[in-house]
């Protein structure tokens, strides 16, 4: 029979590699914020620095409140049982965020909560902690409590908590100037936080404000835009890993044209420079932004980026949509996968619905896909890269992540808005473009043609007939069939 040997891990060693889970500072702050969600606060205040001398930063709320030996617990490594299920407002979930979002930005953290008109404190500190080697949690008596930053705040309140972080050591490495960078997190924090919780705040639910100023909450999908197109809303039953019927609620959206933005919607939308890169799926649990922006592989295409598709998970289905510690990720689950898609392809076939009637593509052949797309534009033409073509289609996928196709697709409409229809003109009236098919030029053919079909083959494990077929009928490609057979016999 096996025997059991208790083999406890070295505190030192293990609190200093959580350390590296990938936080951002935003994303900490946020961690902590959720908390304060958790416990029902009304109003969060978070401080920032006002000068070099004196770095920290303080979030503090007006929630609940923890007596001493629940905030004991609440600062223990893995606080909570991830299987457990929680209230709907409970935004954790590993009884880790407090400790590893807030030591993952500084080497001292220091917790303040207050309850029924008692005060408590507990402090862990990294270099403390590296001296001694254990497991020892620092708690502060009420003179210390005095001397701490932002403690004023609890003066008029019946219950809250405050979250200090000092000792910025991972800022000073990098940059040599705590104070500055902060000032630098600061703005970012606003921008993030307003977004993460912007459900919260418009619902006036939460306040959120950073040293003097109040947030105001983002608008991804621009609810009160006239011309905003809100589709119906689908419910699908899903069953967590228990086996329990949860539901999973989705409301596909169709954002109007650019031209249609005031400058505050922009704002709303956090810059216009979202409205092109932002679209797809805004996945929310229990209300809160976890991750946007993405289409998880479905594919799209120009004609699609207005649409955005917001889901609402509720906690209870964190394991099987594997969201992570940091609660930045989040998978679809292949059980539900499909019906998803459906709701996304009926948004997406919206939006290239209202992005259509500006113009109709003319092509020369049909049974070809070209590069440029020929689009009639109210008795003029314009010209447009076809993101439906193959060598488009066969490049989406998992190996180019969605922020790297978004930057492709900033700069092809750069390339598309600066032709040089005036100078190709006269160079073609003077037979001046070099057309010519020269050996150079099909070796870099074929070379691309392997490429692309080696992409295709990674990401679903083989290249058909029908694969071949598709790229030798769109342009370059389908100018140089004698190489098909070649590609033919290293791929089939």
């Amino acid at each position: 029979m096996a025997k059991p040997i208790n083999n406890p891990s070295k505190a030192n060693v293990l609190m200093e590699s959580m350390r590296a889970m990938g936080y951002s500072f935003e994303s900490a702050v946020a961690d902590i914020v959720d908390n304060s969600i958790g416990v029902h606060a009304r109003n969060v205040q978070i401080y920032f620095p006002s000068e070099p001398t004196n770095c920290f930063v303080a979030i503090c709320d007006d929630g609940e409140g923890m007596d001493s030996e629940c905030l004991f617990q609440a600062m223990r490594y893995g606080s909570s049982d991830p299987n457990k299920e929680r209230t709907e407002n409970d935004l954790g979930r590993f009884g880790l965020g407090l400790k590893t979002a807030s030591l993952s930005q500084c080497r001292k953290l220091t917790v303040v909560s207050k309850s029924n008109a008692s005060v408590s404190a507990y402090c862990w500190d990294l270099d403390y902690v590296k001296k001694t080697k254990d497991w020892d949690l620092l708690q502060l008596d009420l003179e210390e409590i005095q001397k701490l930053p932002c403690i004023s705040y609890l003066d008029d309140k019946a219950a809250g908590t405050i979250v200090l972080w000092e000792n910025f050591d991972v800022i000073f490495k990098s940059t040599g100037d705590v104070f500055s960078s902060l000032d630098l997190h600061k703005s970012r924090c606003e921008d993030y936080l307003s977004l993460i919780f912007h459900r919260f705040i418009n619902s006036k639910e939460l306040s959120i404000r950073i040293n003097n100023f109040e947030l105001r909450g983002k608008d991804p999908f621009l609810e009160n835009h006239r011309k905003t197109n809100r589709r119906k809303k689908i419910v699908l039953p899903v069953k967590d890993s228990q086996g329990i019927e949860r539901k999973v609620t989705i409301i596909p959206y169709v954002l109007p044209f650019q031209k249609d933005l005031s400058s505050q919607d922009r704002k709303l939308l956090g810059g216009i420079e979202n409205l092109r890169t932002k679209q797809g799926f805004y996945i929310y649990r229990n209300r809160r932004l976890i991750i946007h922006g993405t289409w998880f592989g479905i594919a799209k295409n120009e004609l699609t980026k207005n649409a955005r598709i917001l889901v609402d998970i509720p906690n209870t289905l964190d394991d099987i949509w594997e969201i992570d510690i940091k609660k930045q990720n989040a998978t679809i689950p292949k059980q539900i996968s499909n019906q998803i898609r459906k709701a996304v392809e009926e948004a997406m076939g919206l939006a290239v619905k209202s992005q259509k009637h500006r113009g109709r593509i003319e092509n020369i052949a049909d049974e070809y896909s070209y590069i440029w797309d020929r689009v009639e534009d109210r008795g003029k033409y314009i010209y447009r890269i076809n993101r439906s073509s193959a060598a488009f289609e066969f490049l989406q996928g998992e190996e180019i992540s969605d922020s790297t196709l978004a930057k492709i697709e900033m700069m092809l409409h750069q390339i598309e808005e600066a032709i040089p229809y005036q100078q190709i003109y006269i160079d073609m009236s003077d037979d001046l473009i070099n057309d010519d098919a020269d050996t150079q030029r099909k070796a870099e053919i074929l070379s691309d043609a392997e490429y692309l079909l080696s992409v295709k083959k990674s990401m679903e494990g083989t290249v058909t007939v029908e694969d071949i077929d598709k790229l030798f009928k769109s342009e370059p490609y389908c100018k140089y069939q004698e190489l098909k057979s070649r590609i033919q016999e290293e791929f089939l």
